[in-house]
């Protein structure tokens, strides 16, 4: 009987800890206006040993506490594994300067639009300070539980997971014309014109592919590769 019911008790922490991300992330929780996703983990895209990326997470929760924010913990598997949190309530600005204190590459922050009816978030994917892309989805079903990496997951050591669809066409806003991402041969005058961009794609592409980055940077650049790529097509 102690067996049945400690394994009850477990159940329901791992389903109240999960229910209550998704009820914020869905837009159920009046209160709670703007969220942000980030980690202290692996600055500057290295690969760290657990112990020194534990004091990164502790000086981040540091951080956000004396500013008055509750973080969150959640961990999930970015090509590596890593811990994280939500941040409820953070402004824009508070996020990407908590990025650039702990040199991160990119965070996450969303805010509630007056325009939806339905309350839900609408999500930016964040570089430095400049927004990559934007999702108003969070995907939650039973195909993501059987993801085996790039998704997040509620702490619990059995904790459900969930995942923002970024950079995957299935879920693109409706902010603009699509474009395929194949490139013509260009002209010498095209590449003066778009030398700036053709410089950020070549840039993309050497740290996508250099192996001592870790395995989310070189996702994080091939995702905004395609982005640039489809960025110069709709240019030429």
């Amino acid at each position: 009987m102690k067996r049945y019911l400690k394994e009850w008790k477990n159940f329901v922490i791992k389903e109240s800890g999960f229910n209550r991300i998704k009820n914020i992330l869905q837009g159920d929780v009046a209160p709670i206006a703007t969220v942000g996703f980030m980690t202290g983990w692996n600055p500057m895209a290295k690969q760290l040993p657990s112990k020194e990326n534990r004091l990164l997470n502790k000086e981040l929760v540091a951080w956000l506490r004396e500013r008055g924010y509750g973080p969150i913990r959640i961990r999930g598997k970015f090509g590596n594994r890593e811990r994280s949190m939500i941040i409820p309530n953070i402004t824009r600005g508070d996020m990407i300067e908590a990025g650039k204190y702990f040199n991160q590459e990119s965070i996450i922050w969303g805010e509630k639009e007056p325009s939806k009816n339905d309350n839900r978030f609408v999500f930016q994917y964040i570089e430095g300070d400049k927004t990559i892309q934007r999702r108003d989805v969070v995907l939650f079903g039973e195909d993501v539980q059987g993801r085996e990496d790039f998704y997040s997951q509620e702490r619990q050591s059995a904790g459900r997971k969930f995942y923002i669809p970024f950079f995957d066409d299935q879920y693109e806003m409706d902010e603009g014309e699509k474009y395929t991402y194949d490139i013509p041969p260009l002209t010498e005058e095209q590449r003066s014109e778009h030398s700036s961009l053709l410089e950020e794609i070549d840039s993309r592409v050497h740290r996508s592919l250099d192996d001592t980055r870790t395995q989310k940077s070189r996702w994080h650049h091939r995702q905004i590769l395609r982005l640039r790529m489809k960025e110069l097509k709709s240019k030429l």
